[in-house]
Order: structure tokens, then sequence, then C-alpha cells
């Protein structure tokens, strides 16, 4: 059992650092809505872009979660969400830390719909681009060239099957 001054301590670093981690989830949030948006408006130059600043802000959200597990360890629970809440529960000086974690659940799961949608999205363009790109090539093998009479005449293989 944490005597009530470290878990005062506990409580308030991992009540700042879920803070900052819900920031950071806006951040990324705000990434995941620009990218839609260029998906939807077929803005594609600017996606490397928002891919990088979505890797940046996932790579905080991971030192930030990593921090909050060793927290939470320290405190004397598992990172599962029902402990936490029975952590949070346990005493005064934990309901400085009941607010940040709803939000950074919600917001978690935002941006887990939000890039989930947007990977649908890129799943349906590509699939797209495939059967339009089979399409032309399908087109190319078939296409047509003028001979010298000026009758068109389908492209054929140029290898010779029949000689040695």
């Amino acid at each position: 059992m944490l005597s009530a001054e470290l878990a005062a301590q506990i409580a308030a670093r991992l009540s700042a650092l879920m803070t900052e981690e819900a920031a950071t989830l806006r951040v990324a949030l705000g990434h995941l809505r620009a990218e839609r948006a260029a998906l939807e408006s077929g803005d594609i130059d600017v996606l490397p872009m928002l891919a990088a600043r979505k890797s940046e802000a996932y790579a905080r959200l991971a030192q930030l979660g990593d921090a909050r597990g060793a927290l939470i360890a320290r405190a004397g629970a598992q990172p599962a969400k029902a402990e936490i809440d029975t952590l949070f529960a346990s005493g005064p000086e934990w309901a400085a830390c009941r607010q940040p974690f709803a939000d950074l659940l919600t917001l978690a799961r935002e941006a887990h719909d939000a890039n989930q949608a947007n990977g649908e999205m890129i799943r349906a363009q590509m699939t797209s681009s495939q059967q339009a790109l089979a399409v032309l090539m399908s087109a190319a093998e078939q296409a047509s060239t003028y001979g010298p009479d000026g009758q068109s005449s389908t492209l054929t293989s140029r290898r010779s099957f029949g000689s040695a």
C-alpha cells in the first residue's frame, strides 16, 4: 500500500501526463481529419507530410503511454481499465486523474475510428486505382497500329514461335 503522500505525488504526475497525452491525441486527431479531407478532395500531395506529422504524434503518444503505464504500475495497478478505475476511486488523491483518464479514453476511441475510416478510404481508392490500371494495361496490350497500307492492325507479340 502506498503512503498518502506518495500516492498524491504519483496521482499529480499521472494527471499531468494524461492531460499531455490527451492534448497530443487531439493533435493526432487534427492530422487524421486533415488526412481525411485530403483523401476526399484528392489532394494526395499533402499526404506524405501528414503521415510524417502523424508519426511524430504517435511516437510521442507511445512515450507518454509508457510513462503512464510505469506510473500506474508504481501505484500498484495493472494497465487494465477496471484496475485503473478502481485505483482512481480508491482515495481523494486520485480524484484529479478521473477526468483526464475519461478524456483520454474518449479521444483514443475517436482516433481509432478516424484512423479506421481513413484506412478504408485508402483501401477503396487503391482498389479503384488498381482496377483502372488493369484496364489501361489491357488496352495497351490490344493497341492498334497502322501498317504501311494505312490499315490498322492489332499488335501481337514480336516473338516468333515457329523459328529455331
